[in-house]
């Protein structure tokens, strides 16, 4: 049997020729803390072999713990979301419009370097740095529309956040004295 690379089911585990096949590694090691002592091991199915009497030891195989791994989100795609959500919000008021597609342009920029960093080992943010580019690309596509009269609800020329402001003013009166 140990030639075709199957080991002897009475060979001690200190040997160096013990082999093991097909057993895959196991995830986290495991200690066992159990020690045999004074057994005795026969084997009766070879009848041309006298029963041969060992002892058999087995001790804890000492394992260092490995470290454990942090995965983390690449800085990159999270300020690329910030950065396209805020050039989003400011292109959204009509007033900031022209601010809104620089900002865009920048989140875009920053999005992209987020998704090239989290193709790294460890380092994960592939949907944060895609929603941060989806925003960017909105801001500015939306501002450059505004800029350009496309859009007659969202300008340059238009304050929408002080129309927000009477709107809600008109219809709570007591957010007046806010």
């Amino acid at each position: 049997m140990a030639r075709l690379g199957i080991p002897h089911r009475h060979r001690a585990a200190d040997e160096d020729t013990t082999q093991t096949v097909d057993r895959p590694d196991p995830r986290q090691p495991v200690i066992d803390d159990r020690r045999l002592a004074d057994r005795t091991v026969a084997d009766d199915t070879v009848a041309d072999r006298p029963a041969a009497t060992e002892r058999v030891v087995e001790r804890p195989v000492p394992v260092g713990e490995a470290p454990p791994r942090w995965i983390r989100v690449s800085a990159f795609a999270t300020l690329g979301l910030i950065v396209g959500l805020a050039a989003l919000a400011a292109t959204m008021t009509g007033l900031l419009a022209p601010v809104g597609v620089a900002l865009g342009v920048l989140g875009g920029a920053i999005s992209a370097g987020g998704l090239v960093g989290a193709s790294r080992r460890g380092v994960t943010g592939h949907s944060v740095a895609l929603f941060g580019l989806l925003a960017s690309i909105a801001a500015v596509a939306l501002g450059v529309m505004a800029i350009a009269g496309y859009l007659p609800w969202l300008d340059s020329r238009t304050d929408e956040v002080a129309r927000l402001r009477d709107w809600l003013d008109a219809r709570v009166p007591w957010m007046k004295r806010w």
